[in-house]
């Protein structure tokens, strides 16, 4: 079989493939089925692909600890899955030593929409096999009690926390059910309560509608929350709406999508290296690209170039 002079130049076998399987409603299985059918060297590729979250990041931790350890890792999914898989390699303290590569087969994608990685899934990789790894940023949050926490896109707080518990909570999570969940979640929600310091300065003191701290531009499938963030500037974007009324919600929510909300009235924004944040007791948890996290409390700090990733 023929397939593409750029699959036989860069070979794949010492690429470790992380799968999710449960990726864009079950898409991301097709997506690597059609990827082998076109370039049958993937076969030579390790694979980590379970329907069970907890057994196949125990896999990835295992093969990250090996001593023989891959020389990239290829993530089929979304930016959850991406989430969770820089989260382990941060962790063991591979960021500089194991270029990661995206092939975007999740419903939100919006880490891919930053970078610019094709939607095709062939494109993307093609672009994962032939590009030269390049420095990311990575946003890192402690929490009281010293747990750690890692965010290559976006962790924000407020109604983005209620809309990652809707939409997880379905077992298809498609385009139209994160605007429906966004829309029912933007109709009941009140603003929280939040204290933000910046670079050890107060910022900020009293009620957001939604806090962005964005390394990457886009969030909640396809929102330009942070239109001027860079992935590689050492600074994260700290993006604050105040409390909004709920006429005003359609024609704010357009602002944001289209990325013209940074000089509204209820937006304030700035660039930090550090952000200390402070939320009240039954605040919505925190959204972690797409993942939930319990924090009312937390230390976020820019991790200059801290992730090699191919875009």
């Amino acid at each position: 079989m023929n397939f593409p002079r750029w699959a036989r130049v860069h070979p794949v076998k010492n690429t470790l493939v992380y799968l999710n399987p449960s990726a864009g409603s079950g898409r991301s299985g097709g997506v690597w089925a059609r990827l082998q059918a076109e370039i049958p060297q993937l076969r030579a590729a390790r694979l980590i692909c379970d329907q069970d979250r907890d057994v196949a990041l125990a896999q990835l931790r295992r093969r990250l600890g090996e001593e023989a350890a891959p020389q990239r890792l290829l993530v089929v999914g979304g930016d959850g899955t991406l989430h969770r898989v820089a989260h382990e390699v941060l962790e063991a303290g591979l960021g500089q030593e194991i270029p990661v590569g995206l092939v975007p087969s999740g419903t939100g994608s919006d880490l891919a929409r930053s970078l610019g990685v094709p939607r095709d899934p062939l494109e993307a990789l093609q672009r994962v096999l032939s590009s030269s790894p390049r420095p990311m940023d990575v946003l890192r949050l402690e929490s009281p009690g010293g747990k750690v926490r890692f965010s290559i896109n976006v962790a924000a707080a407020g109604i983005a926390g209620v809309v990652d518990q809707a939409v997880n909570a379905r077992s298809r999570r498609t385009a139209a059910v994160y605007v429906l969940e966004t829309l029912k979640a933007a109709m009941r929600f009140r603003s929280v309560a939040c204290r933000v310091t910046v670079d050890g300065a107060p910022w900020l003191e009293g009620e957001v509608f939604l806090l962005a701290l964005a390394n990457g531009r886009f969030f909640g499938r396809g929102m330009k929350i942070a239109p001027r963030a860079q992935v590689g500037d050492g600074k994260m974007d700290v993006v604050a709406v105040g409390p909004i009324p709920r006429w005003q919600l359609p024609w704010r929510m357009g602002q944001v999508f289209l990325g013209s909300h940074l000089e509204a009235a209820p937006v304030r924004w700035c660039r930090a290296q550090s952000v200390r944040l402070q939320l009240p007791d039954g605040a919505p948890p925190l959204d972690l690209d797409g993942e939930s996290f319990e924090c009312r409390s937390a230390r976020i700090s820019v991790l200059p170039a801290a992730l090699r990733l191919h875009y």
